[in-house]
């Protein structure tokens, strides 16, 4: 039998069929092995691209509020400062009387005028009174007023010291409310502002108070977007965050900052090219909120860039509404680009606040593996890579293993 079957193989027409037929199993086999393969390594790197997202996320610890598709239009997005019975809705924590006398006479002996004192709110809650005793029915932080003076003489003795970013005390515009909705049959995104006033010394006085709950477990650091408008009162700042994007010596690229050790607490880290708080000067003619006279008073005092050269404007556009849970606060993530060299036309600029806040500006090419290398090897601020992120997304550029517990690239 075996003499026969050795004959068949050895026929020629039937040894061709014989190594055909076996030429297909065994091709088969490898076909299901490969798919198999490729199918258990497409599943390990979705697990670990799952398992980096999450770290990522909570590395830097934002959360999305909601997401412009692309984007949010100027017209969509509705501001105004919000009142009762005409009277502007506001929170102040005024400086105590001893600190706020030391430094007046510091500032006096150093020749200040009386209009040049640094001029504090007196204490002011959104009911108009001065306890304070309704933020915390509000938030449900019984120990609201108490640690509002704790954190006062805290945030105070800083500023008498010029400490930790504490130069100057300038009018801000808190988040009272915020609602999104929907508009036209393509249901482009929008968005509802309410504004409370306040300045800078109230907001870095709730955000000490944050940094202590936060460190208690208080709820107030798990707060999602089901609940965080329930801490209205510790939205004390909005920011507007912005990405540029213009041409440098290596083509196209992202413009990226050195934020100052003064600003960060002596630590100088990374960001994106321009973060400011929205202030009680970003208004119309007709004394209406206005975002995008925040996004180009930024760009004017950090980087320089004035009326004139928005003519060579490529883009610009406000992209996602986030709270980021390092400080409790609202920002809004946005681009600029411009058609124009960076070395060339806007290093040269001067601009008011260029050095008091930045240490450095760098250009990145607009080339993920460029962008992810020097990631990976800096520091930087949180939020500032959720807004690179996010930037990128829209230039079709998405960047992997961002950051891990540090704010840098893991």
């Amino acid at each position: 039998m075996l003499d026969t079957l050795i004959s068949r193989i050895t026929d020629n027409a039937f040894s061709e069929f014989f190594f055909i037929l076996s030429g297909s199993m065994l091709l088969l086999v490898l076909q299901h092995i490969y798919k198999s393969t490729k199918k258990f390594i497409y599943r390990r790197r979705i697990k670990s691209e799952i398992r980096k997202y999450r770290k990522r996320k909570d590395a830097i610890n934002v959360i999305d509020l909601a997401n412009g598709d692309p984007e949010f239009e100027k017209r969509h997005i509705f501001s105004r400062e919000v009142s009762i019975f005409g009277t502007p809705r506001c929170l102040y924590v005024d400086m105590p009387p001893d600190l706020q006398a030391q430094l007046s006479a510091r500032e006096r002996e150093a020749g200040y005028a009386d209009s040049q004192l640094t001029r504090f709110h007196p204490d002011t809650s959104f009911d108009g009174g001065s306890d304070f005793r309704d933020i915390a029915r509000l938030t449900g932080i019984d120990d609201l007023p108490a640690l509002i003076g704790k954190h006062k003489e805290i945030v105070g003795r800083k500023f008498l010291e010029a400490r930790d970013g504490l130069i100057f005390n300038g009018d801000k515009y808190g988040v009272f409310n915020l609602r999104f909705t929907r508009f036209g049959e393509e249901e482009s995104p929008g968005a509802e502002i309410d504004f409370f006033r306040t300045d800078y010394f109230t907001h870095r006085v709730f955000r000490s108070i944050y940094h202590e709950l936060k460190a208690q477990g208080h709820a107030i650091a798990s707060a999602g977007v089901s609940d965080y408008q329930r801490y209205t009162p510790f939205f004390t700042s909005f920011g507007i965050n912005a990405l540029l994007i213009c041409e440098s010596d290596k083509g196209k690229a992202i413009v990226l900052s050195k934020r100052s050790a003064r600003v960060h607490g002596g630590v100088p880290r990374y960001h994106i090219t321009m973060n400011e708080g929205l202030s009680q000067t970003d208004r119309d003619p007709f004394g209406k909120v206005d975002l995008e006279l925040c996004f180009r008073r930024g760009l004017l005092e950090e980087l320089g860039i004035n009326e004139k050269l928005y003519q060579f404007a490529v883009k610009g556009a406000f992209y996602d509404f986030f709270l980021e849970k390092n400080n409790f606060e609202i920002g809004l993530s946005s681009v600029f680009e411009l058609d124009l060299n960076y070395e060339k036309d806007i290093a040269p600029l001067i601009a008011r606040d260029k050095h008091l806040e930045t240490d450095s500006f760098i250009t990145l090419p607009l080339k993920p593996k460029e962008i992810e290398k020097f990631i990976r090897k800096h520091e930087f601020v949180p939020h500032g890579l959720y807004v690179l992120e996010r930037v990128l997304l829209r230039e079709n550029i998405v960047i992997a293993n961002i950051a891990d517990g540090t704010g840098r690239a893991g």
